[in-house]
């Protein structure tokens, strides 16, 4: 076995992602280039050990940056699920079965509690709760026993095996519909060349071909650049300001990523535009513009940031600097781009009232409180009395103030 193959047999093998890797091979991989041994939080100090002993290096404490994972597994409140199948896409080893438009369930037995499937829930009706008794943990302590430590072990291969036949379907899957996308391709060409002779045929059925080629690339250019942007902006309003070293190097690989997504979309819309097509022509430089856009969004995020938590003041005047640097190109980009210049209306913006959202974000944290107490049927009546008592204070609360 490789060294990768070694350490990744050691990882949990929750594909969790707090790792800040896709999945526990490509932190194996991170490890082996030389990332720190402490950053996943579902192996804990048991994975930490292991990591160590096997590449003879001093044991570390768990990155408490990367939050906790206790050994715990998804719950779905089936009366509330709409069956979106949002939570199957995201679960990485296929433990959530369901149809769309049907109740979905979770595989309690299958589940490695990576909480993948908490958040692309629309209504929130999955919860994650401790594991059952009786139930192996992947980690979670030292084992009592070789017996208890080889059953580890074989849950850890299991859920590998499952996450790499998922993917492997997942290819598949994309494959299949490649071939029907340039079946569907072939078809429509058909008609046009039956009467050709052969060789003009062949000719005819190969463009169709390379369009469909052309079309399925274009898309997923398209599908990448919107990932990236989405992953570029998640992670700017995720991290602090001024973000940690780590941070800004992860910062600065999304960005490249993201540019990098971006030139390959240009480049096949360039090619796509140059083809003899009835397409209308893609602006060469909108490339430009809205790289120039993403860099004034990205400057105006950190200086709010900055302000909200009182920088210093030399650090907000480089940053108010790098704003207008930042409008200075947009304006250079808008001047050169073939898209006619905005016409821009400036609305003014009512102050904001900061006692009034101190009020609303009490009032939704007491609701909040109120409907999971509500849910719970071992609640006491005493505690669910005072949280209505509370909600009903904050409602009065907010009602006053926006009277006054």
């Amino acid at each position: 076995m490789s060294l990768i193959q070694l350490i990744d047999a050691l990882l949990p093998q929750t594909q969790c992602g707090k790792c800040g890797h896709p999945g526990c091979k490509p932190y194996a991989q991170g490890i082996v280039d030389g990332e720190p041994i402490n950053k996943c939080p579902p192996g804990g100090d048991e994975t930490i050990a292991a990591l160590a002993d096997l590449l003879k290096v001093p044991v570390q404490e768990l990155d408490v940056s990367r939050g906790s994972a206790p050994p715990q597994v998804a719950y779905i409140r089936e009366a509330e699920c709409i069956g979106c199948t949002k939570c199957i896409q995201a679960c990485p080893i296929d433990a959530i079965v369901g149809a769309a438009k049907l109740m979905h369930t979770v595989l309690i037995d299958e589940c490695t509690g990576c909480d993948l499937c908490v958040a692309p829930c629309p209504v929130d009706c999955i919860e994650m709760h401790p594991l059952p008794l009786g139930t192996l943990p992947v980690v979670g302590g030292l084992a009592s026993s070789l017996e208890e430590q080889r059953a580890r072990t074989a849950k850890r291969d299991h859920a590998r095996q499952r996450f790499e036949r998922r993917n492997a379907r997942l290819q598949r899957e994309e494959q299949q519909k490649q071939a029907e996308r340039e079946a569907r391709a072939q078809r429509a060409a058909q008609p046009a060349v039956a009467t050709l002779d052969p060789v003009q045929a062949a000719l005819e059925r190969v463009r169709a071909q390379k369009a469909a080629t052309a079309d399925a690339a274009l898309k997923k250019a398209k599908i990448d650049v919107a990932m990236s942007r989405a992953q570029l902006h998640k992670s700017l309003k995720a991290f602090g300001h001024p973000p940690t070293f780590e941070q800004q190097s992860q910062l600065i690989v999304l960005q490249q990523q993201f540019e990098a997504a971006e030139q390959a979309l240009a480049k096949l819309e360039s090619s796509a535009a140059t083809a003899p097509a009835a397409a209308a022509p893609v602006p060469t430089k909108d490339a430009d513009l809205k790289r120039a856009k993403i860099q004034l969004a990205m400057r105006r995020a950190e200086l709010k940031k900055a302000q909200t938590a009182e920088a210093p003041a030399d650090q907000i005047a480089t940053l108010e600097q790098a704003l207008r640097d930042a409008e200075q190109a947009l304006h250079a980009a808008e001047a050169s781009s073939e898209q006619p210049v905005p016409d821009l209306v400036r609305v003014e913006k009512r102050p904001i009232d900061n006692q009034l959202r101190q009020l609303k974000t009490e009032l939704a944290y007491a609701r909040a409180d109120l409907s999971k107490l509500e849910r719970r049927a071992d609640t006491p009546n005493d505690i669910l009395d005072k949280a209505r008592a509370r909600l009903q204070a904050a409602e009065r609360q907010v009602q006053d103030h926006v009277a006054t």
